[in-house]
């Protein structure tokens, strides 16, 4: 699937992108589990893990849970390397 340039940029097909691997999402889970000890929030150890291993947020591609975000979405949907 693919969208188009007026859509999204440049024509990138989706299923290609690169999602972080398990153990990269596995470590991005443990971040978010010291930002809450530390009084912060999960998401912000969460978000800031992936983004310090060049990932990004793209909320303009379809959803990248393992389900299709059937029982709601995953922390680490839609984060892909960029």
């Amino acid at each position: 699937m693919t969208r188009s340039h007026a859509e999204t940029g440049p024509r990138v097909p989706v299923s290609f992108a690169m999602q972080p691997t398990y153990d990269e999402i596995k470590e991005a889970f443990q971040a978010g589990f010291r930002a809450i000890d530390d009084g912060e929030s999960f998401y912000t150890g969460f978000n800031a893990y992936l983004e310090t291993i060049g990932c990004v947020k793209r909320n303009d591609i379809p959803c990248t849970c393992s389900d299709q975000g059937a029982h709601g979405h995953m922390p680490e949907c839609r984060w892909v390397k960029a």
